[in-house]
């Protein structure tokens, strides 16, 4: 067993009862699945039965479906790697710390203003009707 596998398998730990519960519900679910696909695989045999070459008219379309789709991955991987390569990143620019004195000229008020309102518990701090801070006490 791995050191540090990427799945967690614990089912030796579980008690007999829940292991078996696990696998009859799990081989009920598969079994149910496959009943699902009865109806197509019979109206499939019938076809093929009756009508052959609309059978390998079908197969022929859904190989040129997987063709198609392989080969659009294909280009979308390649795409994306050139992309990665060629098309420069936006890269974020750190600005400098503010320090008390640039708070001070944006809003226009005295840098000893700021210091006591940074040491009191509550600031209270007046707007005039544009928003901007005119004092705080």
């Amino acid at each position: 067993m791995k050191n540090n596998p990427l799945i967690i398998d614990l089912r030796h730990c579980l008690p007999w009862h829940k292991r078996y519960a696990s696998n009859t519900s799990t081989a009920m679910m598969w079994a149910v699945w496959l009943l699902l696909w009865r109806p197509l695989l019979i109206v499939m045999g019938v076809l093929s039965l009756q009508k052959n070459h609309v059978f390998h008219q079908l197969f022929s379309a859904f190989g040129l479906g997987i063709e198609h789709g392989v080969s659009a991955l294909l280009a979308c991987a390649v795409a994306l790697l050139l992309w990665s390569n060629f098309v420069p990143a936006k890269t974020v620019k750190t600005t400098s710390a503010k320090n008390v004195s640039d708070y001070g000229q944006h809003f226009g008020l005295a840098v000893e203003e700021i210091e006591q309102g940074r040491q009191q518990k509550v600031t209270v701090v007046h707007h005039d009707e544009h928003g901007k801070i005119i004092h705080l006490e």
